[in-house]
């Protein structure tokens, strides 16, 4: 009896090891919940998404990636929001008619669809260093917050790539 209560114990004590050696070593993971319909419905508004907190860097990240950003919306607060990755740094990134063109290419973008697509146009700028152009999946709202209301986003406000 004591035998087989002591193994019990070891197997626990082995699980335990094992698993807090698994979380210690891929530290990486985060959550975040995310709060606007920028990326609605892709990620769609209150609900939580895994980041990768080491990929924030421009030098970590692609276009067409997902990342949650803080933004403060006019002194009511921060809000935690996800855009998708569309330019960076060297980037010249303007929209004509709702079609997003990056250093004079048209972007293909099969993560947007037509009902969530805008048709306004946004005058070309050029992404500084250390800085992304973010857009949400969802362009079609007045109340929407990516870089077409604030400009190129600063890599310090990104919390990290969504998995």
């Amino acid at each position: 009896m004591a035998v087989e209560l002591g193994l019990r114990f070891l197997k626990v004590l082995v699980l335990f090891v094992i698993l807090w050696t698994f979380l210690w070593v891929n530290k990486s993971y985060g959550c975040r919940r995310v709060e606007g319909q920028e990326m609605t419905p892709t990620f769609p508004q209150d609900k939580n998404v895994m980041l990768n907190p080491q990929a924030r860097n421009p030098g970590d990240l692609d276009r067409g990636d997902a990342v949650a950003y803080a933004y403060e919306i006019g002194g009511r607060g921060v809000k935690n929001l996800v855009g998708r990755v569309i330019g960076l740094p060297g980037d010249r990134v303007r929209i004509v008619k709702g079609e997003v063109f990056v250093n004079n290419e048209r972007l293909v973008e099969n993560y947007v669809n037509s009902r969530n697509r805008s048709s306004e146009d946004y005058a070309g700028t050029l992404i500084p260093r250390d800085t992304l152009f973010v857009l949400g999946d969802n362009r079609n709202g007045a109340k929407l917050v990516d870089s077409r209301a604030f400009g190129p986003l600063s890599a310090w406000a990104v919390a990290g790539k969504v998995r």
